[in-house]
Order: structure tokens, then C-alpha cells, then sequence
């Protein structure tokens, strides 16, 4: 399966998240969790609270990347993203390159890909550095700042989604400034080009984590509004065929989610040999100091070797029972590490809630 990859330059970033308060989900789908980044850690996590939709409704028609709609779709930009509902395309989103007022235009080629009319779908603000850590009315949010910019004390760092390997490092690091040092404006800044301008409107992807490099002295806090998907979000999983691959993804639900419950099944090629999985799944269950190491391996097996009963195991630890009980919580990052050659695909976690 060919697995269309974002060209969007968005911020890919982690970090833990401490679950705080959810609020009306039956009824009104919004609340806020609350994350937080300890000192002298790198702590990955997602973000699983999305920005209100400017659109949602469903194509009239679709002839390449265009979507035509018989609603005023002119607010769209390429400060949005559109994410299918429903049909072939279902969770999947999509960067707007430009929009009018009945057609929103996208890179890919989604008549290509499967769309067709009547599918449903919405239109989200992407998070950005600014709007991510500025959420009006929250204590605790100021990030912390970095007087000297070439020393900052606390940074966003980014993960290259197209890169091809297994630990990979960060691929970008922001940090913010107050202005005092009057050689650059205030603001987010480029960490490896401080000159670059301001990066306040940069765009995190909604498919993978971000990591909060704290070094300031003391915690830091993120309070994340917002609403509670209701779509369930499809993500790419990409495998090469020569090298493992590491796809570096998060539970983008703010709830917690089990290995046996979370349809990663679909996407981690069965194990028959226990001692050599095919594909892993590698969590992060604790932060302590940079770079973190990951704390846990699990596989899955379909039960053929009678060694082991079918199901997800520790991989360090075969036998040590059943691992289909083990949650990824709310935002949790981890790696769906693909071995060479297995096939791409889709993981489509379902809603672990009812709204």
C-alpha cells in the first residue's frame, strides 16, 4: 500500500500527559487536560484535544484535489486541515492549500485516493506554537521563557515524519523569547536559526507527538482546551522495504486506549517467531533526564508457536503473560517500529468514549 506523505512543514512533538479534567463529553465535547513537562526531561506527548472545526459538511463533488461543497467554505486555509468522516477516506486529513467560496483544493489527489461525493468531513485549525501555549483563561500555560537565545532553558522539539530508521532524533527545536535581549523580536524562534524570523504560526501535525525539553529549573505545566474528537483519526503507518522504520505516532484520544482494544492490529504484522517480531510496538511510560529511552517493547502473536497464547507480549519478556491489558493513555506517545519489507497501512484507532 502506498501510504501519501505529508508535505506539510508542520512540528511533530511529544511529551507526558497527566490527565486533569474532561468535561461534559456526553453532552458538550470539550475539556482540557493537563501535561506536564518535569525538569531536566525530555517529555513526548500528542495532543488529543483538537481547535473547534470552521467547517463541516459533506462533497457535492471531487475532481482531483478539489472538493466542491454547496456551503460558504472560504474560511478554509492552508491554516486548516480537512479530515474525512467517513467513506474511503475515513480519519484521514489533508493540509488546504487554498479555498473558495464553494471548493477547498488540497495537494493530494483525492478523486485519485478514493473520495466521492456525499462523504462527510470538517475542516480544523491546525495547533500552532502560539495558539497551543497561549489558552486564554488557564493558569499555569506561559512557556517557559529563554532570555539568552542561544542558550534557551526550554524547547519545542520536532520529529521528521519522512525521514526513514529507528531512533530518530528531532528534527527541529523552537523555544520562546521575551524580546529583552533586542536581537530578536518576542516571540517562538527557530532554535538552530534564530534569525529565521518568527515561528509563532508554526503548525504541529495531528499525527504525531512533540517533546517538551524542560531545563528551567522547576516543572512546567501545558493546560490543553480544546474539543474532543469525535472523528477517530487514521494515520499513515510506513514500512521500507530494505530498513526497519520507526512511525512516531500518539493515542490521539483523551482517554486511555488498550493494546487488545486499539486496532493496532491492523497495522503490526503478526509475529509467529516471539524472538523475532516483526513489528513492535515501543511505548514510553516514564520521562527521566534527555533522551529518554523507551521503557517497553510489545508484539503480537497469533498463537502458531504454542509457546505463547495468541495475543500481545512483552517482547523482553515473552513470558511473562498476557500484555492486551496494557493502555497507552491519554496522548501517550509511542513507535510502531515496522520491520523491512512488511506492508504499509492505516491505523484507525476506534473512539474509546461514546459521545
Amino acid at each position: 500500500m502506498n501510504i501519501p506523505q505529508k508535505t506539510l512543514a508542520v512540528l511533530v512533538i511529544a511529551s507526558l500527559s497527566t490527565f486533569s479534567s474532561l468535561s461534559a463529553i456526553e453532552t458538550d465535547p470539550v475539556g482540557y487536560l493537563t501535561f506536564t513537562a518535569a525538569d531536566a526531561a525530555d517529555t513526548k506527548f500528542g495532543l488529543p484535544m483538537e481547535q473547534p472545526a470552521v467547517l463541516a459538511t459533506s462533497v457535492d463533488s471531487v475532481t482531483s484535489g478539489v472538493v466542491t461543497v454547496s456551503v460558504d467554505a472560504s474560511a478554509a486555509s492552508d491554516a486548516h486541515y480537512l479530515q474525512f468522516a467517513d467513506g474511503a477516506l475515513a480519519g484521514q486529513w489533508f493540509q488546504v492549500s487554498a479555498s473558495s467560496a464553494t471548493t477547498i483544493t488540497v495537494a493530494e489527489d483525492l478523486e485519485a485516493l478514493g473520495a466521492s461525493t456525499n462523504d462527510s468531513f470538517r475542516v480544523v485549525p491546525f495547533w500552532t506554537l502560539s495558539t497551543l501555549f497561549s489558552i486564554s483563561g488557564f493558569p499555569n500555560t506561559d512557556f517557559p521563557v529563554s532570555t539568552d537565545i542561544f542558550t534557551p532553558v526550554a524547547q519545542v522539539l520536532g520529529n521528521d515524519v519522512l525521514s526513514v530508521g529507528v531512533n530518530k532524533a528531532p528534527s527541529s527545536n523552537y523555544a520562546y523569547h521575551d524580546g529583552s535581549s533586542f536581537i530578536i523580536g518576542a516571540g517562538w524562534f527557530d532554535v538552530s536559526n534564530p534569525f529565521a524570523g518568527s515561528a509563532d504560526d508554526q503548525k504541529l501535525a495531528p499525527n504525531t507527538f512533540i517533546t517538551i525539553r524542560n531545563q528551567s529549573g522547576s516543572d512546567y505545566n501545558l493546560i490543553l482546551a480544546g474539543s474532543v474528537p469525535t472523528v477517530a483519526l487514521s494515520v499513515g503507518v510506513v514500512a521500507d522495504p530494505s530498513s526497519s522504520n520507526d512511525n512516531l505516532v500518539f493515542n490521539p484520544y483523551p482517554a486511555a486506549i488498550e493494546l487488545a482494544l486499539s486496532s493496532l492490529i491492523n497495522v503490526v504484522d503478526v509475529s509467529t517467531d516471539i524472538f523475532t517480531p516483526l513489528t513492535q510496538v515501543v511505548v514510553y511510560e516514564s520521562f527521566t533526564g534527555l533522551n529518554p529511552s523507551p521503557t517497553a517493547n510489545y508484539a503480537y502473536h497469533d498463537g502458531s508457536s504454542f509457546i505463547i497464547g495468541a495475543g500481545w507480549f512483552d517482547v523482553s519478556n515473552p513470558f511473562a503473560g498476557s500484555a492486551d491489558t496494557v493502555t497507552i493513555p491519554q496522548g501517550g506517545a509511542f513507535i510502531i517500529r515496522k520491520g523491512a519489507g512488511t506492508p504499509s497501512g492505516y491505523w484507525t484507532a476506534s473512539l474509546p468514549y461514546t459521545l
